[in-house]
C-alpha cells in the first residue's frame, strides 16, 4: 500500500529530525540526557493528544498492544545505552555508528514486517547511511576528518559496540511502530508512546540521573527563562517529526523512511556550519552528496 505523498512525508521526517538534533545539542550543554528525553517526550505528547482525541479510537488491541509494548521496552534500553556510551565515550565516536539504523532495518523489516528491499533499494540506503557518517565524523585540528572505519576492528572501543547496538534495537522499534501504527492511527500511537517514553524519562532523570556524578550536576527543576523557548522547540519539532514518519511508514517500507530522517543529519549539518561555526567544508560537501543520491535513487 503505497500513497504519492510518502516521497513528502520522508522530506518532512528528515527535516524535522535536523531541528531535532540542533536542539538537542543546544540543550545538551545545559541538561543531562535524560532531563532532554523527559522534557522532549512530554511536551511532544501534549502537542499530539488534541489530534488523537480527533481521531476514532478504533484500536486492533492485540498487535497495539504488544507491538507498543515492544516499542516502549526497547525505546527505553536503546536510550540508555545510547546516553551510556554518550557519557562515557566520545559523542563524535559514537553517533556515527547510531546512524546505522537503516542498514539493520533492511534485516529486521524483512524478519518483522516481510519488507524486502531491492537491490537498487539497498544500495541507495547503503549511500545514505555512508554519507551520515562522513557528515558526523569530527574534524582534526589540521581540518581533516577522523575516520573511524578501522576502529571496527578495534576491541577497545567499547562505545562503537553499544553504538551499534543502539542502531539495531531502534530497528527493532522502527518495525514494530509500523505495525503498532496500522493497529490505530499514527496519532494515537504517537501521543501514548510518548507520554509513556516521556513518564520513563522523568524516573530515569529523578533517578539514575542524580545517582550518577557528572559535569551536569543534579537535575534541573525549573526551566531557566532563557532556555524555555528551546525546550518548547524542541517538542514540537519531536512532534512533528513523530507525525510525519508514522504516517509514512504507513504508506512506505520503514527502511526508507528511516532512511529519509537520517538524511536530514544534512540540515542539522547545514546549521551547524552556519550558526556553530563548524568547520570541514569538503567533508560536508561529500556525505551530503551522497546522500543526496541516495535519496534520489529511492524516489526513482
Amino acid at each position: 500500500m503505497y500513497s504519492e505523498n510518502w516521497i513528502l512525508l520522508g522530506i518532512l521526517t528528515g527535516i524535522f529530525f535536523g531541528f531535532q538534533t540542533v536542539f538537542i545539542k543546544l540543550l545538551s550543554k545545559h541538561y543531562h540526557q535524560f532531563e532532554i528525553l523527559s522534557y522532549l517526550f512530554i511536551i511532544a505528547g501534549f502537542i499530539i493528544l488534541p489530534f488523537s482525541l480527533m481521531d476514532s479510537w478504533k484500536i486492533d488491541v492485540v498487535p497495539f498492544i504488544w507491538s507498543t509494548t515492544v516499542s516502549f521496552v526497547v525505546n527505553i534500553a536503546a536510550f540508555y545505552l545510547m546516553a551510556l556510551a554518550v557519557s562515557r565515550y566520545p559523542i563524535s565516536t559514537v553517533m556515527p555508528f547510531i546512524g546505522l539504523t537503516p542498514l539493520f532495518l533492511t534485516l529486521t523489516g524483512a524478519i518483522i514486517l516481510d519488507e524486502r528491499i531491492a537491490f537498487m533499494g539497498f544500495i541507495s540506503i547503503t549511500m545514505i547511511v555512508i554519507g551520515s557518517f562522513i557528515l558526523q565524523m569530527p574534524q582534526r585540528t589540521d581540518g581533516k576528518p577522523v575516520w573511524h572505519f578501522k576502529q571496527f576492528f578495534n576491541t577497545k572501543e567499547k562505545g562503537i559496540g553499544l553504538a551499534i547496538l543502539v542502531a539495531f534495537l531502534w530497528s527493532i522499534t522502527a518495525s514494530v511502530e509500523k505495525i503498532a501504527v496500522l493497529s490505530s492511527t499514527p496519532a494515537i500511537y504517537a501521543s501514548i508512546i510518548h507520554f509513556a517514553l516521556g513518564i520513563a524519562f522523568v524516573v530515569l532523570s529523578r533517578f539514575i540521573a542524580q545517582k550518577r556524578a557528572d559535569s551536569y550536576g543534579r537535575p534541573q527543576k525549573i526551566i531557566p527563562k532563557e532556555l524555555k523557548l528551546n525546550v518548547i522547540l524542541l517538542g514540537l519539532f519531536s512532534a512533528l517529526l513523530a507525525i510525519n514518519q508514522l504516517t509514512a511508514i504507513k504508506y512506505a517500507f520503514v527502511t526508507y523512511i528511516i532512511s529519509f530522517k537520517r538524511a536530514g543529519i544534512i540540515l542539522s549539518s547545514i546549521i551547524g556550519f552556519v550558526y556553530f561555526k563548524e568547520s570541514g567544508v569538503v567533508k560536508k560537501l561529500i556525505g551530503t552528496i551522497m546522500i543526496i543520491a541516495g535519496t534520489i535513487i529511492i524516489t526513482l
